[in-house]
């Protein structure tokens, strides 16, 4: 059962509450769970919590997810570098679904306390661009992951999503071949469509699978970032389609909710899948050859290159407007080395 309350206050003892005695808020929050008290889906953790008092003169920012996929995991080992690096504080907020008003609650509190910018991967950005705006006449507005181009914010940091969509375009292509395979039906999953990375990786892979003839594309499946649907949209599509041939995770839970669906399934014939993101069941699968590649971002740099994008914008310094963290295509001949390149960076 999902349950929730608004984020935090910096006012008065209702913020001591999620930082007395030193203890982390995860720990915290393990033992008001443990004692029966409500869930908190919104309270920001930060490694700098703890050393409140440091200065006046400290930067502080706040970093919003769009869910609390594991992926974010990475993300926050970049803040937390970006912390020491440049002498700020972060509170990042990571919602437990992704669904617009719990961002939107977010950045209404960010508004009120004490914070010197914010940086967030936007889940509906045209929904919310009112939102960013307000945002962005208050302090420095920086969104990762997914762009929200419309709004007033500015600076972008993160993949250029087009190109990732092309990529995984090109990897289905090459993983097609390799089974040769020259006809059947794709099917495309992923939590939201209306996401500007989920619509711009999608016009990546049009641009390359929807030229290649032979092939149908199928409605795109969404789960709106629930596993459980998820691996349910995977189940009907192999159920339904028995030409189903290859599928596509847009999403990096995606990844995990595909393999574990298809190797659960009876067919003789597996699909060629292709994700995106390096969770463990992905990379898993990729040097088991059940999933041909996986698309990976640099989420460690969307975290440390946000932080620093903004204390360069409170600094009056000047910040291109988009800040390109690069891809890269893992398949099973470079999954050790990347998987062992990633256990390094997660320590």
């Amino acid at each position: 059962m999902r349950l929730s309350t608004r984020a935090p206050s910096n006012r008065g003892p209702r913020r001591r509450r999620f930082t007395r005695g030193g203890r982390t808020v995860a720990a915290l929050l393990v033992a008001l769970a443990g004692a029966g008290c409500r869930k908190t889906e919104t309270a920001p953790s930060s490694a700098a919590a703890s050393t409140a008092g440091t200065g006046n003169s400290t930067y502080r920012f706040a970093f919003v997810t769009n869910n609390s996929s594991d992926f974010w995991n990475i993300a926050e080992k970049g803040l937390r570098k970006a912390e020491k690096d440049f002498g700020v504080k972060v509170d990042m907020f990571r919602p437990l679904k992704g669904e617009i008003a719990d961002q939107q609650r977010f950045l209404e509190d960010i508004m009120v306390q004490s914070y010197d910018g914010v940086a967030i991967s936007p889940i509906n950005p045209d929904a919310m661009t009112g939102t960013f705006d307000k945002v962005a006449a208050k302090m420095p507005l920086v969104c990762d992951d997914s762009d929200a181009p419309k709004s007033k914010r500015s600076v972008y940091v993160g993949t250029n999503n087009i190109d990732a969509g092309r990529a995984a375009g090109a990897a289905a292509i090459e993983g097609l071949k390799a089974a040769r395979i020259t006809k059947g039906k794709i099917a495309i999953f992923v939590g939201r469509i209306d996401m500007q990375n989920a619509i711009e990786r999608k016009q990546g892979v049009d641009e390359t699978l929807g030229k290649l003839p032979g092939f149908e594309m199928l409605p795109v499946y969404l789960d709106k970032t629930d596993r459980a649907l998820a691996k349910k949209n995977v189940e009907d599509a192999l159920a339904r389609y028995p030409d189903l041939v290859l599928l596509l995770g847009l999403w990096s839970y995606n990844g995990p909710s595909m393999a574990g669906a298809v190797r659960a399934s009876t067919r003789h014939e597996k699909p060629v899948m292709v994700v995106f993101d390096e969770e463990e069941e992905t990379l898993k699968a990729v040097q088991d050859g059940a999933i041909f590649a996986t698309i990976v971002q640099r989420p460690f740099q969307f975290g440390y290159q946000s932080i620093k994008a903004l204390k360069d914008l409170k600094d009056g310094k000047a910040v291109p407007p988009v800040v390109d963290t690069g891809i890269l295509t893992v398949k099973k001949e470079n999954v050790a080395q990347f998987w062992s390149e990633l256990r390094e960076l997660r320590r």
